[in-house]
């Protein structure tokens, strides 16, 4: 009688699977449904034992495939690309190096004054006509005097005083790149170092600078250094 019970509810079974709506199922859901019914038959049989899984691992197990299929769906997140801090220290430097440039006034810290850079000369000593002179210069033996000519201006409409005694400016004097020399101490009025002067609006007049060089030294390439605090300007002589 059971065999002929199993019998008559397998037929039951597959007759009604006719009219259940088709569903896509996966590997594993294909064998936990085969199993299922395989256990409504053999749910009388004393020695058949389940293994199917409750409904709560049911709903856990399609959980996972969801999850699974979101995660192969899911782009993977892009590894942000540091910035290489050589390239931006690089970057940094360079834009460090670009010094800025001013005028020789503007080294000075004179205002509504313009110092323009004029000429040089070599000579055995200054100045060359002693006639008047109450001051000279002459170098010692195996040198000569490099004087260079600057014209100051003042440019407002008032008289004004041009006091640079103190205003502890360098002026050096750089050969080929590499000697340098300072310029001489003088007497002259009109020497560019300790300039004291007073000057009517408009007016014009030439200073100097004089530096003593070797004989004997290459004078492909001269310039003048002419420095205070940070500002610099560099004047080419030759």
């Amino acid at each position: 009688m059971r065999k002929l019970g199993l019998l008559i509810m397998l037929i039951t079974v597959l007759s009604l699977t006719g009219c259940i709506k088709k569903y896509q199922l996966s590997e594993q859901g294909s064998e936990v449904a085969a199993e299922y019914m395989a256990g409504l038959i053999l749910k009388q049989d004393e020695d058949y034992k389940s293994s199917l899984p409750s409904y709560n691992e049911l709903e856990k197990l399609k959980e996972e495939e969801v999850d699974t299929k979101e995660e192969e769906n899911v782009s993977p997140t892009p590894t942000p690309v540091l910035e290489d801090s050589n390239v931006s220290d690089q970057n940094t430097n360079e834009k460090d190096s670009v010094a800025d440039t001013y005028t020789l006034a503007e080294v000075t810290g004179l205002t509504d004054v313009d110092i323009k850079y004029i000429g040089y000369k070599l000579s055995e000593y200054y100045p060359e006509d002693l006639t008047n002179a109450y001051f000279s210069l002459t170098p010692r033996e195996g040198n000569q005097l490099l004087v260079v000519s600057f014209l100051i201006e003042n440019k407002s409409q008032d008289l004004k005083r041009i006091d640079l005694s103190k205003s502890k400016i360098t002026y050096q004097l750089d050969i080929n790149v590499g000697s340098i020399f300072k310029p001489l101490l003088t007497l002259l009025e009109n020497d560019l170092q300790y300039l004291d002067i007073s000057m009517k609006a408009g007016a014009k007049e030439e200073v100097l600078l004089i530096y003593e060089v070797s004989k004997d030294i290459d004078m492909t390439d001269i310039n003048l250094i002419a420095s205070k605090d940070n500002k610099t300007e560099i004047i080419k002589i030759k």
